[in-house]
């Protein structure tokens, strides 16, 4: 049960490599990726970004990672997710809910974390996800 949540998590992900996620369900429950003709199917995501907007009446964050932005729905899961201001650098796991409806990702969020202390953590996502990449898909 506890490797059910863990395979259901699309693996370390730039913002615009989710725009060609496709639903697999009528229910936009189940996503899926096709990467070197292999497909790949997922339900939440893992991203990372510059929180570029903080809107608490609509109960979003928007985080950007130069290939895109993601509106991350703040539900009451996750706890100090209001202490993100603009210019944080954030990482996210949540339920993709849309990667086509608007000109943004919405994910409805799961975890948030912010790396206020962390100055280098941005530098290395890049590098973290072309790892991952070629070590699964290669």
């Amino acid at each position: 049960m506890v490797g059910q949540f863990i395979d259901t998590v699309w693996r370390k992900s730039f913002i615009g490599d989710l725009r060609r996620a496709m639903s697999t369900s009528h229910d936009d429950s189940q996503w899926a990726i096709v990467r070197n003709g292999k497909t790949y199917q997922f339900q939440f995501v893992w991203v990372q970004g510059l929180c570029t907007k903080v809107d608490k009446n609509a109960g979003i964050i928007v985080i950007e990672d130069a290939t895109g932005q993601a509106e991350l729905k703040i539900t009451t899961r996750v706890k100090d997710a209001w202490s993100t201001v603009e210019g944080d650098y954030v990482m996210a796991v949540g339920k993709l809910v849309s990667a086509t409806s608007s000109d943004r990702l919405i994910i409805d969020l799961y975890k948030l974390q912010c790396f206020k202390t962390v100055t280098k953590t941005e530098l290395q996502w890049p590098f973290e996800i072309v790892d991952i990449t070629r070590r699964v898909y290669h």
